[in-house]
């Protein structure tokens, strides 16, 4: 037992770990995927950008009023060819600076690059290459640095951002474009909504099996441990009966006493033979049941000759040193009802051990049969131990068997009750209970007696 509850408890641990990792795993999985995703998305549009500088810059250049021209063809200066002042000796050794010197030209005529030229080339480009424009802002910095400064190194790069992406971007000596965008993988996973929900879903679904198994084997440990106990008591709980029918029957044949004598003890044997039998055809009947409703079979009977039959092997019993005494009471005083007489007998038999079980040295019973028209309504009111609220709430479960039985001093299955509520609801009806601790317990039986079910 204590090496199946350890390796329960082991594998219990390793679920819960693994579980924990596994949403662990996927959140470290989305995070980096994500940055993944926006530092790609912003490599394109940092392409992008450039693109759109160097063809705001050419289209600028073909649409120039004033022309330029080559001051330096060995170092490849330009210049306007009306300016009101010389523009700074800059080298272009490539297209790149060469686009640095025609944006300062521009700057020195007075028409430098504006956003708007640029940002209508950024929008073509940005829907080329993702489907769709982002959603950004793009403005021009003038700023007098000195190319070796490190001042230069601030406006080239890519800055990722909470929400926000900001990519610097060098247009001329003195110029450079920021253009912010806000939230643009936002877009993007919009249109991946469907891989990330499933992906979401699966690992929703994966965690879901786990945490089942999981308590499906804490079932599974509950149930093996509760076999084995249930097997335990009902052994025990059948065996005392059994035996104490033997020593009856054994005192019964050696016994040289009167008839009274002999009388009194075929009446106790009896009675442990109704006990056993009304044990066992609980556990028979809730065999049959858990798969269906109980069967009923109703057919007329006299509620008071059904009632004082059950109830006289009960009266007749010896409960030495306890004293017990139940009294029946009919209004009206005659009255015939509809019942499976089986069924309803085990109610009964069911509703009495237990007044008498769960009740001190003076057990004192009251059993009130009332019918109002069609309706029929059974009390059994005891003087007993009683029952708290939470136990009036879960008695009628199967195995129940109350706070006040934790030490298990009361014999029982735990299926008497949950019988008694089969059984009535099988007849259309419903059985309550009200109860006061330490001043006794009263259930109600209410059903309405129709001729056909």
């Amino acid at each position: 037992m204590k090496k199946r509850t350890s390796a329960s408890n082991i594998m219990r641990l390793v679920s819960i770990v693994g579980i924990i990792c596994l949403l662990a795993l996927q959140w470290v999985w989305w995070r980096n995927a994500y940055m993944a995703v926006e530092m790609d998305m912003m490599g394109k549009a940092d392409a992008c950008i450039k693109s759109s500088i160097e063809r705001a810059i050419m289209y600028q250049l073909d649409t120039a009023s004033k022309g330029f021209k080559v001051i330096n063809e060995s170092v490849g200066e330009v210049a306007p060819k009306k300016m009101t002042k010389m523009p700074s000796k800059h080298k272009a050794n490539n297209t790149k600076e060469l686009l640095l010197v025609l944006e300062e030209g521009f700057s020195l005529t007075n028409k430098p690059i504006n956003e708007n030229l640029i940002n209508k080339q950024l929008g073509a480009c940005l829907n080329d290459e993702f489907g769709y424009i982002p959603e950004h802002t793009i403005k021009i910095v003038r700023q007098p640095l000195d190319l070796d400064s490190m001042e230069v190194k601030k406006y080239n790069r890519i800055a990722i951002g909470k929400g926000k992406d900001t990519i610097y971007q060098q247009i001329g000596f003195k110029a450079y474009a920021v253009v912010v965008f806000e939230s643009p993988i936002t877009e993007f996973l919009r249109k991946g909504a469907f891989i990330m929900i499933f992906s979401v879903l699966l690992v929703l679904l994966i965690g879901g099996i786990l945490i089942f198994q999981l308590l499906n084997m804490q079932r599974e440990r509950k149930f093996s441990d509760f076999i084995i106990d249930y097997t335990r008591m009902i052994t025990h709980d059948l065996r005392t009966p059994v035996t104490s029918l033997q020593m009856i029957f054994a005192m019964f044949l050696k016994s040289t006493t009167s008839t009274d004598s002999k009388e009194k003890y075929a009446v106790e044997g009896l009675s442990l033979t109704k006990k056993i039998l009304l044990n066992l055809d609980n556990i028979l009947y809730m065999a049959k049941s858990e798969q269906r409703e109980l069967p009923v079979h109703k057919t007329e009977v006299n509620i008071g000759a059904f009632m004082e039959k059950t109830v006289k092997l009960y009266r007749e019993r010896n409960y030495n040193p306890k004293v017990v005494s139940i009294e029946t009471v009919y209004e009206p005083t005659v009255f015939s009802c509809n019942m499976d007489i089986s069924l309803m007998e085990n109610v009964v038999c069911n509703l009495l051990e237990n007044a008498i079980k769960f009740t001190g040295m003076e057990c004192k019973i009251i059993v009130s049969c009332i019918r109002e028209k069609d309706v029929v309504e059974l009390r059994f009111r005891d003087n007993g131990i009683g029952m708290t609220e939470e136990d009036q709430k879960r008695i009628f479960e199967i195995f129940e068997r109350g706070s006040a039985n934790k030490n298990k001093q009361f014999p029982g299955f735990g299926i008497g009750l949950h019988f008694v509520e089969r059984a009535v609801k099988a007849h259309g009806g419903k059985v309550t209970v009200q109860s006061e601790v330490g001043k006794g317990t009263e259930f109600t039986i209410r059903y309405t007696s129709s001729e056909s079910f």
